[in-house]
């Protein structure tokens, strides 16, 4: 039976972000529409939107015209998450990115999550692929580096998928629980 009260909301370039979301609404048999199909008059249709973007130069890409929609919309909960290169373990740099891309009322307001996919070189655009190899370049040549750049060094060096339906669960759980 699908839950006609949620929007899946995606706005992908490599195909991670959009992945994701099809993984959630399979999860929780829902609405699911690229972003670009989207508007506040198809957020009002819903009880709960849920919108992923990828992570461009820390900010979570699309988010700002996500949330500008959505209070717009009649819509009565907002909750985030992104994808990106970077190691879920990397805990600290994961916050400082949640801090510049919601303000502290957001924070503790709308639930967020943040779930690891990889990087397709093959499908960046040019520009992005110039940025991520100059990254990878600057990452690799710094020395003393911190736990969280080698493993950003680690992770940006080549093409790889490790999406993972685990990286779902704290979002479905939230849902699932009714808490933020």
């Amino acid at each position: 039976m699908m839950n006609n009260k949620v929007l899946v909301v995606y706005k992908s370039i490599s195909g991670f972000t959009r992945k994701y979301a099809e993984m959630i609404s399979q999860e929780i048999d829902c609405t699911l529409m690229d972003f670009k199909e989207v508007n506040e008059t198809t957020m009002s249709n819903f009880d709960t939107v849920i919108f992923g973007g990828r992570l461009h130069a820390g900010t979570v890409d699309g988010l700002k015209n996500a949330k500008k929609l959505f209070m717009q919309s009649k819509a009565s909960q907002f909750v985030v998450y992104a994808t990106g290169a970077m190691p879920n373990e990397s805990t600290k740099v994961i916050e400082e990115m949640w801090g510049n891309n919601l303000s502290p009322e957001e924070l503790s307001d709308i639930p967020h999550f943040y779930m690891q996919g990889g990087i397709s070189y093959e499908r960046l655009p040019l520009s992005d692929k110039l940025m991520m190899k100059i990254f990878s370049a600057m990452l690799n040549k710094k020395k003393d580096k911190t736990e969280d750049e080698k493993q950003m060094a680690q992770a940006i060096s080549g093409s790889y998928d490790i999406s993972s339906k685990d990286y779902i669960m704290p979002l479905i759980s939230s849902l699932k629980s009714g808490r933020k």
